[in-house]
């Protein structure tokens, strides 16, 4: 275990050496119901250089690397290298802080070791990955109107359509629309907005179906340069409240 943790401070160090950009966050949780209660849902250090990057999340005390890629771009097509966000609907790591407007994860990202290509001409983008296991993914995405039109496909079945974009300068919205044979119908929406006049205060919104049940989501949030707060309130009346601070 020493000669482990030696090994994982060594490379972080090495890393942190020839990084060019270095990137840090973490946030502190707090739910008001029956009763209050205090969780530190991420801490995270993302470093990176010329084609390369290293995420990793601290997580019961241990450090946990979710990215670590080398990325090769030509004109058009970049190949990526290493343990990477698996593309399958929005591209939005929703569990770091810094790329949730909200206190809830509407949409969970897997990350995997394997190869990625992304291509883009005219407008359209895809996005593939190919892991262990002959396990695969992909989305086609296009550009239209200041929004992201994508439909994504994986190895177990999986089919979703997403859309996501800004309306009128200050409305920011989310939706996927599960097609999966199994969760047919299954789909969530999330929506921030925030006019310029209100100096950082954005109200957010969101529903979400699943099944026979649904939700509907209401918050507020701030914003002041890397610091956030923002709030929801559950369908079960509970208040979730989340202080987090990018670097």
């Amino acid at each position: 275990m020493n000669t482990m943790k030696k090994l994982l401070l060594t490379i972080s160090i090495f890393s942190i050496s020839f990084a060019q950009n270095i990137s840090g966050e973490y946030s502190t949780d707090m739910t008001f119901g029956d009763t209050v209660s205090f969780v530190s849902p991420y801490t995270g250090l993302s470093i990176s250089g010329e084609g390369w990057q290293l995420s990793s999340q601290l997580t019961d005390g241990n450090m946990i690397v979710e990215e670590a890629t080398y990325t090769v771009d030509t004109d058009f097509t970049a190949l990526t290298f290493g343990k990477q966000r698996v593309p399958y609907g929005l591209a939005t790591a929703w569990h770091r802080p810094s790329a949730n407007p909200f206190v809830g994860e509407p949409s969970y990202q897997t990350y995997a070791e394997g190869i990625g290509v992304v291509v883009e001409l005219m407008g359209v983008e895809v996005e593939a990955f190919y892991g262990n296991e002959q396990a695969y993914s992909a989305r086609l995405g296009y550009a239209l109107m200041d929004h992201s039109v994508g439909v994504s496909l994986n190895s177990d079945d999986g089919m979703l359509v997403d859309v996501s974009g800004e309306s009128l300068g200050m409305v920011t919205s989310y939706l996927q629309y599960d097609l999966s044979k199994e969760t047919n119908g299954n789909f969530w929406y999330r929506a921030v907005v925030a006019p310029a006049f209100t100096k950082g205060i954005s109200a957010l919104v969101g529903y979400s179906s699943v099944g026979d049940e649904t939700e509907t989501m209401y918050g507020v949030g701030y914003q002041y340069g890397g610091a956030n707060l923002r709030s929801e309130l559950s369908a079960d009346g509970d208040v979730q409240v989340r202080i987090s601070y990018s670097f």
